[in-house]
């Protein structure tokens, strides 16, 4: 095996060798008969060595090859007929692991069973769970590939930690079998068909490629004359390996391996008749209407709290609403198979996976394509290497386009995560690794703030991305948030649609972007090159978004992330340049070309996000946006040229607490800035919504202010407005645009009666957490002694946790609901963890002790 693949061996830790701690029968023999032989009584070797591709490898690895990779290896030691892995062969790997995370080296496995039988005895289930941790910790947090080879029999045992992690690149061997349990056990009761690899790599998610056998010569010819369907790889072991030691495979599971050359994802350009909108809000009303204006025919998927939104009363007679059940994110639209089953039977040719939920999976893109959908977006490939920020940013190094200090890959370990911090140096960006929308974010001044900081930002990233990774980023002062709109199609053909600016941020979530003013040309020109060599370079289809960070101190720009998908403030681009971007992707997927396309460049355009939210003064005397999820009464947007409504709502639509807060996107044109920025700022005034309090107003502040008409501003613009603003006036404008008397509560409110025990009520709709990570201890139980300034709980509303605090709780008139000169004993706890409650649920029952 290594002497086919590799040269110049090195053997690590070569006088480990297995123990029989629990005298299993026969075991202490095979060890004597190893040693007698010179053989080393150990289930796996371990060392680094060079792997050469094959001259005849295919495609972009050939290309990369031009020296070979040193990586460390691990390969089963099948000559040794006794233990397969236990305590020693989990000692040899983690060594080679911690030592190629030194030397920064990826890991080959090739592993096999066969010979080893059933006596790995008890150890084998403690190094299952070491392996997992580490193989785990190193892929995350150093962004170098694992791949593994499963050969002839891969019966299970301790040796399916390597195989089976859903972080690792597995392949196997034609004629390898996979039953993972001891063929004594299942060989006879099971067919072919469920255990043979070649059956099983049509199975979604099962590998990530089927490769050639090269011990057995003539296998697949043998297998085929047994039964003449039965899949057959086209790929070598030296070219799937050099395919993931070059970089075609970043980290992410499930990439386009599945059979043919790898060199090329195929994607299906047939023509569109039918479309699945994967989507909600706003963005499901923008893709509806395309697709209808597009002559499509359309299949919306709606949660349960969806089923009758805005979009979904988009849906004509010919087209399709499906409910998808459930109403939180992960129940509905985060269940690709869901999805796909849906748009399997209603029959659609395409899916377009929207903005938010799985519209960057590149595992998703893959399994869409796999069941013959065209998935309207870019290859699993691209999606790979720009939807995950950390290998987004490997890949511009590898550019030479300038990136912003930061750590090298995925952090999970808050510990860890600290020290990168410290050599970083303070101030430090936390940022979610499939982050966007301004969540996972956070600003870190201090190391003893780090820990815990970190380990929120990891949950709030959890929840709205479904992965909780982290990485870190050196915190620059003064900026502009600059991106490019890029389209390009299969032929090759690039546009860039100019840049927008979106400086204008709150706690990293965009509130107004529109066309890029007062760059200097050389800054214009740097981003549009830079973007162009990425997108050239991963020959990205579609649409997509690069985004740069504009250092106004040093003038000079740094790459950020690239978005795989359509951006919320998408039609900015679309005002200016006239070109369509959704009809766009439409015509890319179908194997359009875009070569005649031009762009024109017409005008200033800006785009507001009306979100429900609202506006509170803390304790601090900071003024806080609060998501505020409710009944929408009434709402109204006139018609008026030059300007483009987008809503996600309409009368008596309710806003949910399980998704995000924006209910409408209005963009607008002019011909110069201050035009566009006066026609917004009038018709903001002209807008009604009423039930539920927005930042509306915020908005028309905004825009009628001096600093941000001049334009002289960079991200902290909204630190210097609030200064600049009377908070009480924003707070008044907010509450009397909703149409509604102010909410108040007094100390009768949470009174009980026949004793001195105080309610404590949820301020709002969503998620009731006692912790602030699963791995974390509750915040309060029963029995808690607490001051006023204590978190008791952590509520979720619209993907944002704020901690609830009794010094949170006060009158119309300012004042404490309970007084800060007590302490309080938590009697009762009358929700459970990770329950949905109402505004005026009852959450607690507090004691008042005398201090």
């Amino acid at each position: 095996m290594i002497d086919r693949f590799f040269t110049g061996f090195q053997e690590f830790y070569a006088d480990r060798i297995t123990a029989n701690p629990l005298q299993f029968p026969g075991f202490r023999e095979s060890i004597e008969r190893a040693l007698a032989q010179g053989i080393v009584p150990c289930g796996v070797v371990t060392g680094l060595a060079q792997f050469t591709p094959d001259s005849q490898a295919e495609g972009r690895a050939a290309e990369k090859a031009a020296a070979p990779f040193r990586v460390g290896l691990v390969v089963s030691n099948s000559a040794f007929q006794a233990g397969a892995f236990d305590m020693a062969s989990c000692e040899k790997v983690c060594r080679l692991l911690d030592e190629c995370a030194r030397l920064k080296l990826p890991v080959i496995f090739f592993i096999s069973s066969a010979g080893m039988q059933t006596k790995e005895g008890a150890g084998a289930l403690f190094s299952m769970a070491i392996i997992n941790d580490r193989i785990t910790r190193f892929v995350k947090e150093l962004d170098l590939p694992v791949a593994c080879f499963g050969y002839r029999d891969c019966t299970g045992g301790a040796q399916a930690s390597f195989v089976t992690h859903p972080l690792v690149r597995t392949y196997y061997l034609s004629g390898a079998q996979i039953p993972f349990a001891g063929q004594l056990v299942v060989e006879s009761h099971l067919p072919a068909h469920s255990t043979l690899a070649n059956y099983l790599s049509r199975t979604p998610e099962t590998m990530d490629g089927l490769v050639i056998n090269p011990f057995d010569e003539g296998l697949d010819e043998r297998l085929r004359e047994i039964d003449p369907d039965l899949p057959v790889p086209q790929n070598t072991v030296s070219e799937v390996m050099g395919r993931v030691l070059s970089g075609e495979y970043q980290l992410q599971v499930g990439v386009e391996a599945e059979g043919g050359s790898l060199s090329q994802e195929q994607l299906n350009t047939d023509p569109i008749r039918r479309v699945l909108i994967h989507a909600r809000g706003c963005t499901a009303t923008r893709l509806i209407r395309a697709s209808q204006s597009a002559g499509l025919e359309v299949v919306l998927v709606a949660s349960d709290p969806d089923i009758e939104s805005y979009p979904a009363s988009l849906i004509r007679k010919q087209d399709r609403l499906v409910c998808i059940g459930g109403s939180t994110p992960q129940d509905s639209y985060l269940n690709a198979m869901s999805v796909i089953r849906i748009a399997e039977q209603e029959e659609a040719d395409a899916i377009h996976p929207g903005i938010g939920f799985l519209s960057e999976s590149a595992r998703y893109a893959r399994i869409c394509r796999e069941h013959g959908f065209n998935f309207i977006g870019p290859r699993a490939h691209s999606m790979d290497l720009m939807g995950n920020k950390s290998n987004a940013i490997a890949t511009a190094r590898s550019l030479k386009i300038p990136v912003v200090p930061g750590s090298e890959g995925a952090l999970v370990d808050p510990v860890h995560a600290a020290g990168v911090a410290e050599e970083i140096g303070f101030p430090v960006l936390i940022k979610a690794t499939h982050g966007g929308g301004g969540k996972g974010i956070h600003i870190v001044d201090a190391p003893e703030e780090f820990q815990a900081i970190f380990s929120r930002m990891s949950q709030e990233a959890l929840s709205a991305f479904g992965n909780g990774d982290l990485y870190l980023e050196k915190f620059i002062g003064s900026m502009r948030h600059l991106e490019v709109q890029v389209i390009r199609d299969l032929q090759g053909n690039s546009k860039l649609l100019h840049i927008r600016d979106c400086s204008v941020q709150r706690s990293y979530q965009k509130l107004i972007e529109e066309s890029a003013f007062a760059l200097p040309q050389e800054i214009r020109h740097e981003v549009f090159d830079h973007s162009l060599r990425l997108i050239d370079e991963m020959d990205y289809v579609g649409a997509g978004t690069v985004e740069f960070i504009y250092d106004l101190k040093n003038c000079c720009v740094y790459f950020m992330e690239m978005n795989t998908r359509l951006q919320v403030e998408h039609p900015v681009s679309e005002m200016v340049t006239g070109v369509d971007l959704v009809q766009q992707q439409f015509g890319i997927a179908s194997g359009e070309s875009i070569a005649q396309l031009k762009p024109r460049n017409d005008g200033h355009a800006i785009e507001v996000r009306i979100n429900a939210e609202r506006a509170e003064i803390t304790d601090s005397g900071e003024l806080r946006f609060v998501p505020a999820p409710g009944e929408v009464t009434d709402f109204y947007f006139p018609e008026v040229p030059h300007v483009r409504v987008i809503p996600a709502v309409q009368p008596n639509s309710v806003v949910s607490p399980h998704y995000d807060s924006l209910i409408a996107q209005v963009i607008v044109w002019g011909r110069s800035r201050r035009e566009a920025v006066t026609r917004l700022s009038d018709y903001l005034g002209r807008v009604r919504i009423h039930g539920v309090p927005t930042n509306l107003e915020l908005q028309r502040m905004i825009l009628d202010d001096a600093v941000f008409r001049r334009g002289r501003f960079d991200t902290d613009f909204l630190k210097g407005f609030f200064a600049r603003i009377e908070a009480k006036e924003l707070i008044g404008r907010t509450q009397e645009a909703t149409g509604k008397a102010a909410d108040s509560m007094d100390r009768s409110a949470i009174e009980l009666e026949g004793g001195s025990e105080l309610k404590v009520l949820s301020p709002q709709m969503g998620g009731f957490y006692r912790s602030v990570s699963p791995e974390e201890d509750v915040l309060v139980a029963e029995g808690s002694v607490v001051d006023v300034n204590q978190p008791l709980c952590l509520l979720e509303s619209m993907k944002v946790f704020s901690e609830l605090k009794l010094r949170s709780f006060r009158s119309a008139a300012g004042d404490g609901l309970y007084p800060e000169t007590s302490r309080y004993r938590i009697t009762r706890i009358l929700v459970e963890d990770k329950q949905t409650v109402s505004a005026g649920d009852l959450l607690f029952i507090v004691q008042p002790v005398e201090t």
